[in-house]
């Protein structure tokens, strides 16, 4: 059995990769992998050995096509951009086996088809196929089992815009060029290597509270360029920028760190800044990814377990996407793939902490631990000075933080391994006495090890699915004020346990239980030593796939807060769309979500803490 054509057609919202073979292979079998996403595909059969090789694809959905040879069949791996697996389809017709795509997200301005790879015997193996072979007897299907939402649903889900970067490629011919032709100028060889896409977009927000008042009137201009420089290595640079004339979400831009590459900030309603910069060089069976970008681990949705590589932005909390949420860093991430295995090793000399909101802010957090103040009866009266945080130094080796993860598909079943050795995005507040009545904070970043792994078991219409991470040597703040410097370390297991459930064509339903545990928590730990919550996500389409609408409800089960998120999206064309939605707290300030619904008495007229509010957003899409 010969590989003869790999062929990609491109129409809307749809991909085909069609692999037309010598023979009709025995069997197929199909599997979706994450973190990178792939879709797998082996074909069984009696192979021709053939060498590792990569085919890159010009669309804004598959990245390249990759093959190669293992005991009685081929595999291929089909490597997509973005972080969402699509639905997707593949089945056997005779000698030709089919891999169908289907994504709103991606669209295409007009059908176009590429050839990635064609024998030389291709031409004269279709000359000599009967019209009939489509419809041998020998006909097989094999349909994969409906994929999990992965990393970026999680993100849909928290934000008010698809995850995935939604932007139709340029149309580039594919066909061969016959050898008599003129060859192309250097203008049309970077033009044919080169794709700009990107969009423009509003999003508005409306308090449902006093003040009655907009919290933002964000206008967002992104561009992404891919950039080919051979078959086996390609750039990306991806910037984006952003004017609030409005901006009631930050008071003080001097606490988000900037440098001349990576951010620029220009009063609290103006930033530009470059989010991704990265060279992907695939060899043999590595993957190599160089450059400023995230790394995703984990597929929980609405709260990170494993996805805690790249700090966060929390100026609306939790309720931006985790693509736009997650802070990229200068890092390396190497992948090698050995049949059924992948192994990922990542170095980040680069550190960033996390952003919180501003002090009067919208979603300033209220509930932050302090360590308890051994007070002694007055005089003096108690007096706390703040020192300036401690963090590590960019690019020095031994600040650096690494990670290594193994991945596998055994029996249905999608299993990771996980190891982390980095810094705390958080500083943590030690406590120093300076004399009677006399304390001095100094917040540092502190080291952890972080273990875990992840696993996904598809079966019929169910995937079950799970994550956690035991931290080693976590930091915690003590309420005791006879600790020496009012912290102590403690392990801590953060896991979620869910179920996904594909209803039907049109709708998809998920339910989430997470829970946190400190291992041997004195009573005089700041906080709740055991802390559980709940989760439930749908999400539907109509109307030939241009109504989307969604829901995600979370619920901490220990104070019984509330954060409900429900939105519509229309897909006025490939190209714009329409989301309005609502974000709803409720319940005890003492909560992680109650906090913002509780009223709270202050001097900033921006806040008052009931932060529940309506949005709008508005997206149009292009292509240079």
């Amino acid at each position: 059995m010969r590989l003869h054509k790999v062929h990609l057609t491109a129409d809307g919202s749809q991909r085909q990769v069609v692999l037309q073979f010598s023979q009709a292979p025995n069997a197929i079998h199909a599997f979706p992998l994450s973190t990178p996403t792939r879709l797998v595909i082996d074909v069984i059969g009696p192979v021709l050995s053939l060498p590792s090789a990569a085919y890159p694809a010009k669309d804004t959905l598959l990245r390249r096509v990759r093959v190669g040879t293992h005991p009685q069949h081929l595999r291929f791996v089909l490597d997509l951009k973005g972080e969402k697996l699509p639905a997707f389809s593949v089945e056997q017709q005779g000698s030709r086996v089919s891999a169908v795509l289907r994504t709103p997200d991606r669209p295409t301005p007009e059908v176009r088809a590429q050839i990635l790879f064609e024998s030389p015997e291709a031409n004269s193996f279709a000359q000599s196929t009967p019209a009939s072979a489509a419809s041998a007897p020998e006909e097989r299907q094999a349909k994969a089992a409906p994929p999990a939402p992965k990393a970026e649903a999680a993100s849909t889900a928290l934000g008010s815009t698809p995850a995935s970067r939604p932007s139709p490629a340029r149309a580039t011919p594919s066909a061969r060029r016959p050898e008599r032709e003129t060859q192309p100028g250097l203008f049309e060889t970077l033009r044919d290597r080169l794709d700009v896409t990107g969009y423009v977009k509003n999003e508005t927000a409306l308090r449902l509270h006093s003040p009655h008042q907009f919290s933002k009137s964000q206008n967002w201009l992104q561009a992404e360029i891919e950039f080919e420089l051979t078959d086996w290595a390609e750039l990306t640079i991806l910037g984006r920028s952003m004017f609030d004339p409005v901006n009631h979400l930050e008071t003080n831009i001097e606490d988000f760190h900037t440098s001349p590459i990576d951010r620029l900030e220009a009063g609290d309603s103006f930033q530009a800044e470059l989010r991704e910069l990265y060279l992907d060089v695939l060899y043999e069976d590595f993957d190599i990814r160089l450059g400023r970008q995230q790394i995703v681990w984990g597929e929980s949705i609405g709260l990170r377990i494993l996805d805690v590589i790249n700090p966060q932005d929390f100026r609306e909390f939790i309720l931006n996407d985790f693509i736009d949420a997650r802070i990229p860093l200068w890092s390396l991430r190497v992948d090698y793939t050995l049949s059924d295995w992948t192994f990922e090793g990542l170095w980040l000399p680069d550190f960033e902490a996390s952003r919180p909101a501003d002090q009067g802010s919208e979603f300033q957090f209220r509930n932050l631990p302090l360590p308890a103040l051994p007070i002694q009866p007055p005089p003096p009266f108690p007096s706390v000075q703040v020192g300036s945080v401690r963090q590590p130094e960019d690019w020095r080796l031994s600040d650096s933080e690494v990670g290594f993860r193994v991945t596998r598909f055994l029996r249905n079943m999608d299993l990771s391994l996980n190891y982390l050795y980095a810094w705390g995005d958080f500083p943590v507040p030690f406590r120093r006495v300076l004399g009677p009545n006399t304390f001095r904070f100094e917040p540092r970043h502190e080291r952890f090890h972080l273990i875990g792994g992840s696993f996904n078991y598809a079966f019929d219409v169910f995937v079950i699915r799970g994550e956690g991470g035991l931290r080693l040597g976590e930091h915690f703040v003590s309420g005791d004020p006879r600790d020496r410097d009012g912290v102590r370390q403690r392990e801590f297991l953060s896991y979620v346990l869910g179920v996904d459930w594909t209803v039907n064509d049109n709708l998809m339903a998920n339910v989430q239980f997470f829970q946190n545990v400190v291992f041997n928590a004195p009573g005089a730990l700041v906080g709740e030593s055991v802390e559980n919550a709940v989760s439930l996500f749908l999400m539907s389409d109509f109307i030939n796939e241009t109504l989307y609408p969604q829901l995600l409800v979370l619920y901490g089960i220990n104070f019984g807060d509330l954060l409900i998120r429900p939105q519509v999206r229309y897909d006025f064309s490939d190209y714009v769309s329409a989301t309005i939605g609502a974000d709803f707290f409720i319940g005890s300030r003492s909560g992680l979500f109650g906090q913002f619904a509780a009223p709270v008495r202050t001097h900033d007229r921006y806040w008052t803490g009931r932060n529940s509010r309506i949005f709008l957003e508005v997206k149009r899409s292009f292509a240079l």
